[in-house]
């Protein structure tokens, strides 16, 4: 049997991949890193010593071994990426960058049931962010997944547009990050954004076929993890900076909302954040009563816990640093769950 299945995020954890922020590199300014952050046309670049981001990457690598550790007490096998030196030059077509981590594989790898995608990352300096997870992914093709690549992406300049002020993706080629997905059994959202285009998400509903129903949604600027989570069938966790009532994906209206809007500010180290405070609700879910959520994040744990909720703190002291908390440096590679209709 497939050791890959897992329909949603909140059924009982049993195996998850957990990124690795060894050897992080800090890429030049392109067009696609100055689109994805807001980036103005004669950015400088981070101003940051080596031995602060040495400290940095210490400090996050100790943590995610707390988190990892945490997850080994719940019996959750825990797998970690190949070792990688990020920072070689990377060309494709007509643009030239260097890799940057592979600290996030909720980013750059999408499960569905026993599928393993590939996705098509609109950011040029995470075009090869899969890599280091190659023998994973051939691990688990060999166990029976089905081991998925979307297009890859040429990521030419036309891609970043604008709407207004707002930075959007041309729908030129298929492109998304994995983050961007919303995962209730059969049915997925997409959200549509700087990080996910409509063509993105009309290639996955392809190759997904009629066994599940992909919805395009628009609640935020990028990925999903910082504005809205289930919890368990019935019950969402929502970003009530962002999101009102009525902006809430159709049919998950009349579930029950636990509204978040207190984040605490963990900080950065580097010159600008990869992140806003919002960061602080990227959680992970051990199963439907059990969450992992940020230590500092105490306001949010208490609302968990007042809903019935174990919230169980982990520290995590640089979610703003690198633009990714719990579930975005996390992949959930096997849960207990079937493909049903939650909606």
């Amino acid at each position: 049997m497939s050791s890959v299945r897992s329909f949603n995020d909140f059924g009982q954890l049993e195996e998850i991949v957990i990124g690795s922020a060894e050897h992080f590199h800090i890429p030049d300014a392109d067009a696609s890193l100055r689109h994805f952050f807001g980036l103005p046309e004669d950015h400088a670049g981070d101003q940051v010593t080596e031995s602060d981001l040495a400290r940095i990457i210490d400090e996050t690598q100790e943590d995610l071994q707390v988190l990892a550790d945490t997850l080994t007490s719940f019996g959750v096998s825990v797998r970690r990426p190949d070792p990688a030196v990020h920072g070689s030059p990377l060309t494709v077509a007509d643009w030239t960058t260097t890799a940057n981590h592979s600290l996030m594989p909720r980013d750059c790898l999408l499960v569905v049931g026993e599928n393993i995608i590939e996705a098509p990352m609109p950011v040029r300096a995470r075009y090869t962010e899969t890599f280091p997870f190659r023998g994973l992914l051939a691990e688990y093709f060999a166990s029976g997944a089905n081991w998925l690549a979307a297009p890859r992406p040429r990521l030419a300049d036309a891609t970043y547009a604008y709407d207004g002020d707002t930075p959007v993706l041309a729908e030129i080629e298929p492109l998304f990050d994995a983050a961007n997905l919303l995962r209730a059994g059969s049915d997925l959202f997409f959200n549509v954004s700087n990080t996910g285009n409509r063509t993105g998400a009309a290639w996955l509903r392809r190759v997904l076929g009629s066994d599940f129903t992909v919805h395009e949604i628009s609640i935020c600027d990028d990925h999903v993890g910082t504005t809205l989570h289930i919890l368990r069938p019935g019950v969402l966790l929502a970003n009530a900076g962002r999101l009102t009532p009525e902006t809430i994906p159709a049919p998950l209206r009349n579930w029950k909302i636990l509204w978040f809007d207190e984040p605490e500010d963990d900080g950065y180290g580097l010159t600008w954040p990869r992140a806003s405070t919002w960061i602080g609700m990227n959680i992970l879910s051990v199963n439907e009563e059990t969450v992992i959520v940020p230590a500092k994040q105490t306001e949010l744990a208490r609302q968990l816990e007042k809903e019935g909720f174990t919230a169980v703190p982990v520290p995590y002291r640089h979610g703003r640093t690198f633009g990714g908390g719990f579930h975005c440096c996390s992949l959930d590679v096997r849960r207990q769950g079937s493909l049903e209709s939650y909606v």
